[in-house]
């Protein structure tokens, strides 16, 4: 990962805090923002958190890019908590 300031974006703390009350287990990390564990499923979920007017950073659209290329993933992208829910499957 290049030398970028590490910034966490002001919604993470309330989006990790949420999928925790939701049985999630979820680890901060420093390519994708969050890797997260359901309750209900044996694999771990990668997800971006941005605030509604955050954009990727060249790095970040980078490593997207490769996800979507070689792996035909799309790395999902959280705002806000509901989004955050539905993406790991907890919120319908």
């Amino acid at each position: 990962m290049p030398n970028y300031k590490r910034k966490r974006d002001s919604n993470e703390r309330e989006i990790i805090d949420a999928l925790q009350t939701a049985g999630c287990m979820v680890i901060q990390e420093s390519n994708i923002d969050l890797w997260v564990l359901p309750p209900n499923l044996p694999y771990w979920i990668p997800i971006e958190v941005k605030t509604k007017t955050g954009r990727l950073t060249p790095y970040q659209q980078r490593l997207h890019a490769m996800a979507r290329d070689a792996y035909n993933y799309e790395i999902p992208i959280a705002t806000t908590v509901d989004e955050a829910l539905q993406i790991v499957g907890v919120l319908k």
